[in-house]
């Protein structure tokens, strides 16, 4: 089976239950946007021509993107976002959701997916689904000694936007702690979150 018809697969079976729950889009990217809060699910092809990969990205429209920049809410990719992960295929699979090499492995593995969506999927952008509550929620969750220092930044710059100068002070200096040594871009950043 090609990539080609596998899309095609998904766009007929699991983009209409995405676009049921405010997805849009065309293409290999649909996006949800709700306020501040953007959701992003890519289908990204695997090296090797026969898988790809289901990314899940969330970002507020308020943050710098991942890298530093700015990007309209209704170009984000999922690179884009602070909070990504991925819709993780069957154990077995070496890498990424296979195409299969039939019609009907190729059906299989996309009915598989849509029930993964109701699963994992939907799991992911509940975790950052509302603004404010979902992010008090993350704030009030995190220990800011057991993050990378590159989500402290994130999540300082979150709780700062909400008025918590005094965790995002915490988070702030446990991200400055934890920034390896010439991560010298990532201390300034850091650095700078409480004088905004």
């Amino acid at each position: 089976m090609n990539r080609t018809t596998f899309l095609k697969l998904l766009g007929q079976r699991l983009f209409p239950v995405l676009r049921a729950q405010g997805f849009q889009g065309a293409g290999q990217t649909l996006r949800r946007i709700d306020g501040p809060v953007i959701h992003v699910f890519n289908v990204q092809g695997a090296s090797g021509g026969k898988a790809c990969y289901l990314n899940l990205g969330a970002h507020l429209a308020f943050l710098p993107t991942e890298g530093g920049g700015t990007v309209a809410p209704d170009a984000l990719e999922e690179s884009h976002c602070v909070f990504r992960d991925r819709m993780e295929p069957p154990p077995g699979a070496a890498f990424g959701w296979a195409y299969g090499a039939t019609k009907e492995q190729a059906e299989e593995n996309v009915e598989f997916i849509v029930s993964e969506w109701e699963g994992p999927g939907r799991a992911f952008f509940a975790r950052y689904g509302q603004y404010p509550q979902s992010f008090e929620q993350l704030l009030r969750e995190t220990d800011p000694a057991q993050i990378h220092a590159r989500t402290a930044l994130h999540l300082a710059r979150i709780a700062v936007h909400l008025g918590d100068r005094a965790r995002a002070q915490a988070l702030v200096d446990a991200g400055l702690a934890g920034a390896p040594e010439r991560a010298t871009s990532l201390k300034a950043d850091l650095a700078q979150v409480l004088t905004a």
